[in-house]
């Protein structure tokens, strides 16, 4: 029944974005509504109309922004290449574009995109973090602990000085001591909750975990780590059909990348009951490490 719902809710996601009769009609978004991203949902469903009638680079990229907002991650990532294919060199969409790249775990190109935009006028605080953290991600700790130095945590957002907390006190990759500081779960908008979903699987009581995951997948429907993680406690549970339904749902609308297929060849085993009774230690080239969040289980 949960699973139903919860597909449910991902649909009523997909039609909401699809194009409709009136939504050129008197609740057009202004143009400041979209550019910040109030109503993302709403602002989505009106850029998609005009991307219908006539598509242009900056609609597709206004549309990968308010993508973003919802954790659409790979609607984001798809919009931000059909932006960059007409417009290549546009600072704007190369500086949304490695920050949705990191979200898609494509780690090369966000270094990529980021050092172009750090040779613009677009250049910022944010963007020397966000190479900072792709650099741990991809073990280049020389490099990452270089613009680490660079990066003034007055001149971040509330948002952003967590994650300066986590790179500089902990390293990225060092998931486990970050999540033993935490006293809660952080908000949805966070990163830092997809380190409290990960580290928590193994550790937060099973009713607990199941109550939270399926609320912030509610709220963001189309956020690929919050379905994952929810499999991951599938798995768990040995409830390997509803699993198997729910990474189906992630292929539709997440790259492979590496630490997804990973996780399912964790999967596969866990289904024919061939997980190794220890965990062996292994490097992760993501923020959320798969394996182990599987394997530990």
């Amino acid at each position: 029944m949960v699973i139903r719902i919860l597909f449910l809710l991902g649909s009523l996601f997909l039609s909401a974005c699809s194009t409709s009769p009136d939504s050129k009609g008197e609740n057009i978004p202004n143009k400041a509504a979209i550019q910040s991203g109030q109503n993302p949902l709403k602002n989505v469903q009106f850029l998609s109309q005009q991307i219908e009638d006539q598509p242009s680079a900056n609609l597709y990229f206004l549309r990968a922004k308010n993508y973003l907002l919802l954790h659409a991650y790979g609607l984001a990532d798809q919009d931000l290449e059909k932006a960059l294919r007409d417009n290549p060199g546009e600072p704007a969409y190369l500086d949304l574009s490695a920050q949705v790249k990191q979200k898609v775990e494509d780690y090369a190109t966000s270094i990529d995109r980021a050092k172009l935009t750090e040779a613009s006028e677009l250049n910022s605080i944010r963007n020397s973090l966000l190479l900072a953290q792709n650099y741990f991600i991809t073990n280049q700790n020389s490099l990452g602990r270089s613009y680490l130095k660079k990066v003034e945590s007055s001149l971040l957002s509330e948002k952003e000085r967590p994650i300066l907390k986590a790179v500089k006190d902990f390293a990225v990759s060092d998931s486990a001591r970050l999540y033993s500081l935490m006293n809660g779960k952080p908000s949805d908008e966070s990163p830092l909750v997809y380190v409290y979903f990960e580290q928590g699987l193994s550790s937060i009581p099973a009713l607990q975990y199941q109550k939270e995951i399926l609320q912030s997948w509610k709220k963001y429907p189309m956020d690929p780590y919050f379905m994952r993680f929810w499999a991951r406690f599938l798995v768990k549970m040995k409830k390997y059909e509803q699993a198997a339904l729910v990474y189906k749902q992630v292929l539709k609308i997440y790259p492979k990348t590496k630490s997804l297929n990973a996780e399912l060849v964790y999967f596969d085993l866990a289904k024919q009951g061939l997980l190794p009774t220890k965990r062996k230690e292994s490097l992760s080239d993501s923020l959320v490490n798969p394996i182990d969040s599987i394997s530990q289980n």
